[in-house]
């Protein structure tokens, strides 16, 4: 769908003024698809944007059932239903009524159109009943199975509006968030806006107002992540991660070539995970292209997996399609893990360490995420979800540290980490 970049928006029926909307916010009002986000820094003008199509929906289609959402109920209260109440509500003339006290449950028009309120922590008539459409407001804080749970509740059941509607807007989170891995995919309307379209702040002229000087500097004078995502607008890795050099680059959908030989990493666990890569290395990358990451199996349990994705998953079996003809070439992994090293040579996969500091196998993993020159040889197939969130969100160093090159990072999520140390350590270093 071509959505339209400039230009005022008209004003929706029984509301007594217009407002000026610019770039993505513009563009929100057009939009008659199915789900679409609007992201960007703070202060750019998405939550009005979201709350001028809810009402234009409302006055627009008499009877329609909508809703706003937020992970939390009662962090909407002072923020986007304040907002609400004060653009909108208060200037419908008694058009629209709130039902449910101060702590709003709906509210009604009167050509009978009615918005409810509800929260993933209190789902009640939010997760149960039919949506024309639904608003989630920071769904950046939802996980990807909230969100589907609304996008079943909004499939035009309620019968007004056809096909249902989901609109959110969000701050950038994480590089790998699940925002962009459905927008990439295609099923997902993705908007991005900027603090010039908001016209509190810069005039059309692109001049910079009073208040837009104000709210800049405040924003700019944060730091780390926090400036990053709510000034820059960049989507990226939370403050204090060890390896912050990580993002999308690095992810790909990329399958190993079948002929060529394959290893694994492995970090030992029983009740924490046990962590097992699979690695390929070519001329010019190194692929991670999947992983088993499970707790309370037995050492030879493991093997087996690894033996039987191998031929299964993989395509490397015998003519009786009964053993696999292809093995890994070599497991590396901790020193420590006795029994696991047993299980894999009598699987006919060898297993190799070598002792080495925690900061030094970092700085080697490091290098291969992102090297001094930019390029990128670390790839990870998207399929690796728990190396993924442990590189993105949960390998950390303790809060408040200095997170210098000579310092070890936190114990715990690191397990799909810990592995690809081992193995860097061993096959990749230079």
């Amino acid at each position: 769908m071509r959505l339209q970049l400039s230009a005022p928006a008209a004003a929706p029926v029984g509301v007594a003024r217009a407002f000026e909307f610019r770039g993505a916010a513009l563009a929100l009002q057009s939009f008659t698809g199915r789900e679409i986000v609007i992201s960007g820094p703070s202060e750019t003008g998405k939550t009005i944007g979201c709350l001028n199509l809810a009402d234009t929906l409302a006055w627009k289609y008499p009877g329609i059932q909508g809703v706003f959402v937020r992970k939390i109920r009662a962090d909407m209260h002072a923020t986007v239903l304040a907002i609400w109440k004060k653009e909108f509500v208060d200037h419908s003339g008694g058009d629209i009524k709130a039902f449910g006290g101060e702590d709003a449950e709906y509210y009604e028009y009167s050509n009978g159109s009615r918005i409810w309120v509800g929260g993933i922590d209190r789902p009640g008539r939010v997760l149960s009943g039919g949506f024309d459409f639904a608003y989630i407001n920071q769904v950046e804080e939802l996980d990807v199975g909230e969100f589907e749970t609304l996008l079943t509740r909004t499939t035009g059941r309620a019968g007004t509006l056809q096909p249902g509607m989901l609109f959110a807007d969000c701050n950038p989170s994480l590089p790998t968030h699940w925002i962009l891995l459905r927008a990439r995919a295609g099923t997902l309307t993705f908007l991005e806006s900027f603090h010039r379209d908001n016209p509190t702040l810069f005039d059309r002229e692109g001049n910079i107002l009073p208040r837009g000087t104000q709210v800049l500097g405040t924003l700019s004078s944060l730091t780390g992540s926090r400036r990053s995502r709510l000034y820059e607008g960049l989507w990226t890795q939370p403050e204090g991660v060890v390896y912050p050099e990580f993002n999308e680059s690095n992810i790909v959908d990329t399958e190993p070539d079948l002929d060529l030989p394959i290893e694994l990493a492995v970090d030992d666990g029983y009740i924490d995970p046990r962590a097992i890569l699979f690695v390929q290395r070519t001329g010019t990358q190194i692929l991670v292209f999947d992983e088993i990451y499970h707790s309370r199996h037995l050492e030879e349990e493991c093997v087996g997996e690894v033996v039987t994705k191998c031929g299964e998953r993989y395509g490397w079996l015998d003519e009786e399609k009964t053993v696999p003809k292809k093995l890994p070439e070599i497991a590396v992994g901790s020193h420590e893990a006795k029994t696991l090293q047993v299980k894999f040579r009598k699987a006919n996969i060898p297993y190799r360490f070598k002792l080495h500091e925690v900061v030094d196998g970092i700085s080697v993993v490091r290098s291969l995420i992102r090297d001094g020159k930019g390029v990128r040889i670390l790839l990870v197939h998207r399929r690796c979800e728990n190396l993924i969130r442990e590189i993105t969100s949960g390998y950390q160093y303790p809060p408040g540290s200095a997170r210098s090159n000579s310092e070890k990072p936190m114990d715990g999520n690191d397990h799909t980490c810990d592995a690809l140390r081992y193995w860097a350590w061993v096959r990749a270093r230079t």
